[in-house]
């Protein structure tokens, strides 16, 4: 049950570098989902406080992450947007609570997860982080990602909701031109309810601020792409259905 099929998603997504899927996952996948990950244990990949606020390498954790991945609520607008060869290559969870209230200002994600290391050119900031290879790529590999935002809270302006510069993803690295997009593009909040998903370009200019009313706005961030890599680099994870 959405209220926009995965066709007209693409065409927003396509055009703004961003888009959102209504009611996408249920309640009780919402509960599953809560559990799992909360039934981390505690290790270099899990950040916890009073409760569980960042878990990194989720595909390599969990299998109910790996199934949500590629479920039905989600996959339809994977393949519309990547088409048939999509694969999910890395998943994160993070949360914003009392404890955990923390902001990110404006920025383009800028990193893969690789399964080893192996310098080619193009490929930068080499980085090793819970057992896994991080690198930044040329810019085009990550305009042609996908990353899905799944929202188990509701999440609005009080809580540290999502915010993009529209049409952002198109442009390569923006790092010397961040200002002018601030003034030049009215910012998008992307207020979601829980089960909701965000889907974004990972080039598109992104940020959120502290939560005003710091309850509970537990995300998890799935990564897809659709091509494979230069120079014998392989994805850490290739998850498909």
């Amino acid at each position: 049950m959405t209220e926009t099929g995965p066709s007209s998603l693409r065409e927003k997504f396509i055009r703004d570098g961003y888009a959102i899927l209504r009611r996408a996952i249920s309640g009780s996948q919402i509960a599953d989902l809560c559990s799992a990950i909360e039934g981390e244990p505690t290790g270099e990949a899990v950040r916890r406080k009073k409760s569980v606020y960042g878990v990194r390498n989720l595909l390599e954790m969990s299998p109910t992450v790996c199934s949500l991945a590629v479920s039905p609520g989600l996959w339809p607008l994977v393949t519309a947007i990547l088409g048939p060869d999509a694969f999910a290559s890395r998943a994160i969870f993070f949360d914003k609570t009392p404890d955990a209230n923390w902001a990110l200002g404006w920025h383009q994600d800028s990193v893969i997860s690789v399964a080893e290391k192996i310098e080619t050119p193009g490929f930068l900031a080499w980085g090793r982080k819970a057992d896994v290879w991080q690198v930044q790529p040329p810019p085009e590999i990550l305009s042609r990602m996908l990353a899905l935002r799944v929202h188990l809270d509701d999440c609005s302006s009080v809580n540290g909701a999502l915010r993009v510069i529209p049409g952002s993803h198109r442009h390569g690295w923006l790092d010397d031109e961040l200002d002018d997009w601030k003034k030049r593009v009215p910012q998008a909040i992307c207020a979601a309810s829980a089960g909701d998903v965000v889907a974004m370009c990972p080039m598109t200019l992104h940020a959120s601020s502290r939560a005003v009313q710091p309850t509970h706005r537990r995300v998890i961030h799935i990564e897809y792409a659709a091509e494979s890599l230069p120079n014998g680099l392989q994805w850490n994870r290739q998850i498909r259905p």
